[in-house]
């Protein structure tokens, strides 16, 4: 009994011996290893949304074994008011969903975004992205964010009732008028527009804008450097103006949203309205061979086709704590395989020039517009100050419900008098 005693005793020492022998790098190797976390700020607003950025997030984690995407989600509004402390004071961020242009580079000119020059230049991004989507993520020739996700607006319109007057597709705004008028006689309302949203007017104003005095024009006014009261804003203003008055656009259009487009088009009970192509997510798929559509006509001869097309993009704070696995990150969103199965959960534009295969009929034609643009705005309030656009929408949605141009221009050339005291041009 004392021998076996004395057995378990020199067995336990030994043991204990050789535990101590093993050394750090041992139990590193022993140890399963801990996946690096990377946080990211998404602005979700539907599922379609939610589902595609998590599928996003699961699809690097299957490709990079050894990461956790966590996300933080929030609605539209809220990201909006949220990105300045996301992206400055929080320090959790690894990656940001922003918006491509000015609202892009307001934060690079405050140095709080990561430039990626590198990753461009590693992932050959030059040769997949059009220069218009280019020229709104550079600053000074410095790249600050990947494009994601991008739209146009243009318009949607009902075969059915294009079909029934026999017409075709406008090109230029004379024959955009004849059109309106044809419908006009048919009894159905030409164009909706639901203004009770706080876009679609200002879409209106944007367009006309861009194709009657051009995308520098455009810009200037945006950056507060033109005055409302300049005789080129007033023509623009007269023109929406005219449209009203000719009643081409459905009757109490302040008591609409912009989505009650879908089942009056879709119906043959309105002729078209000017949105984005994110509406397709929202179309049912029986309902999608009855809409067709066509780009925003051509009314100044002397101007260049511009488009709106804002851009989606993913950047990265200049504080990110773990900014390898960032930039890894933003070059597996860059890819077209991605971009792909992104966009076509979300329903609308690849920016990735080799994405555009699987894509829907409505999709490759606004792409197609795109790709022949000779440049893009992003959008009045995505171009603009944040504080100037929200006190010029509201008075341009005012201004579709009275029409009266010169009450218009006071207004619009006060608030901008009042962010931008002095005009450059």
């Amino acid at each position: 009994m004392l021998r076996r005693r004395f057995y378990n005793l020199l067995l336990c020492l030994a043991m204990i011996a050789s535990i101590a022998m093993i050394t750090p790098s041992a139990i590193a190797m022993t140890t399963p290893s801990y996946a690096q976390q990377l946080n990211v700020g998404v602005s979700v607003s539907t599922s379609a949304q939610r589902e595609a950025f998590y599928t996003l997030a699961r699809d690097f984690e299957t490709l990079h074994p050894n990461s956790k995407v966590q996300f933080t989600a929030l609605s539209s509004e809220d990201y909006k008011l949220a990105f300045p402390t996301m992206l400055a004071k929080d320090k959790r961020f690894d990656v940001l969903y922003w918006h491509a242009g000015q609202r892009l580079f307001n934060f690079v000119e405050k140095e709080l975004i990561q430039p990626i020059d590198d990753l461009w230049l590693e992932n050959e991004l030059d040769n997949a992205f059009d220069g218009n989507v280019r020229q709104n993520l550079s600053y000074n020739g410095r790249y600050y964010a990947v494009p994601i996700s991008y739209y146009q607006i243009g318009f949607y319109y009902s075969k059915e009732i294009f079909e029934r007057l026999s017409l075709s597709e406008p090109k230029t705004w004379q024959e955009f008028i004849a059109l309106c008028e044809i419908i006009k006689a048919d009894g159905v309302s030409p164009i909706f527009i639901g203004t009770k949203s706080n876009w679609p007017a200002t879409a209106w104003f944007d367009y006309l804008n861009l194709r009657l005095n051009g995308l520098d024009f455009h810009h200037a006014l945006t950056q507060g450097k033109v005055p409302f009261n300049d005789d080129r804003v007033r023509d623009t203003l007269n023109v929406l103006q005219a449209l009203k008055t000719r009643k081409y656009f459905i009757a109490e259009h302040q008591d609409f949203h912009w989505r009650e487009s879908l089942p009056l088009l879709s119906r043959g009970l309105v002729g078209m309205s000017l949105i984005g192509n994110y509406v397709i997510q929202d179309i049912r798929k029986d309902m999608l061979p009855k809409i067709g559509f066509f780009p925003f006509p051509q009314i100044n001869e002397g101007v260049g086709k511009y488009e709106e097309a804002p851009i989606d993009v993913l950047v990265i704070p200049k504080q990110a704590k773990n900014l390898s696995l960032a930039k890894k990150f933003l070059a597996f969103a860059a890819s077209h395989e991605v971009q792909t199965k992104l966009n076509k959960k979300l329903g609308v534009i690849s920016p990735n020039k080799s994405s555009q295969q699987q894509t829907s009929p409505l999709t490759k034609e606004a792409y197609l517009e795109l790709s022949t643009a000779e440049g893009f705005s992003q959008f009045f309030d995505r171009d603009a100050n944040e504080a100037f656009a929200k006190e010029v929408m509201p008075i341009i949605d005012e201004f579709m419900v009275h029409g009266d141009v010169t009450i218009a221009v006071t207004k619009l050339e006060l608030a901008r008098s009042q962010h931008f005291p002095t005009t450059t041009l």
